[in-house]
């Protein structure tokens, strides 16, 4: 399957700056409304997800988000990329207590439930490649990092 055309560099944003995990929801979702991705229930939905199923992942030598939220509040698919001034704490994938600290959030917006878990898990597979981390933290572009990705998935 191709996810590649849901990147997009209207989406990126290597350097925002927010001070915790429910302003940068508030920041993304104005953003994303305002471009007219997502309905307009997304903040609300995906910070009750994200309460739900925690998106932070500990990878070995990376921490990433990959947060998401129902197909119903999105209207057209889309991965926005997020790199944050300072980290932001998520709670580990599939724990309610492990703390892990993000720099780089993914935020996934698809509209058929089936693509979402094949985008998640190549999305995975990239980052679990020390090559494409290494790369990925030393892109500063938002040409450069969609077109990494792309050419990686």
């Amino acid at each position: 399957m191709n996810y590649k055309e849901n990147f997009k560099k209207e989406l990126t944003n290597l350097s925002l700056a927010v001070g915790s995990q429910e302003h940068f929801f508030r920041v993304v979702s104005n953003d994303l409304k305002e471009k007219d991705y997502v309905e307009q229930s997304f903040e609300e939905a995906i910070i009750e997800r994200e309460k739900i199923y925690p998106t932070g992942l500990q990878l070995d030598n990376f921490t990433i988000a990959i947060p998401h939220t129902d197909v119903i509040h999105i209207k057209k698919p889309f991965v926005a990329i997020y790199r944050l001034t300072t980290e932001i704490n998520f709670y580990q994938m599939g724990t309610d207590d492990v703390v892990v600290p993000v720099k780089d959030v993914l935020v996934l917006g698809i509209n058929e439930p089936k693509k979402q878990v094949g985008l998640l898990s190549s999305l995975m597979q990239c980052f679990s490649k020390n090559e494409f981390i290494k790369q990925y933290k030393n892109t500063a572009t938002a040409d450069s990092i969609v077109e990494l990705i792309k050419n990686n998935l």
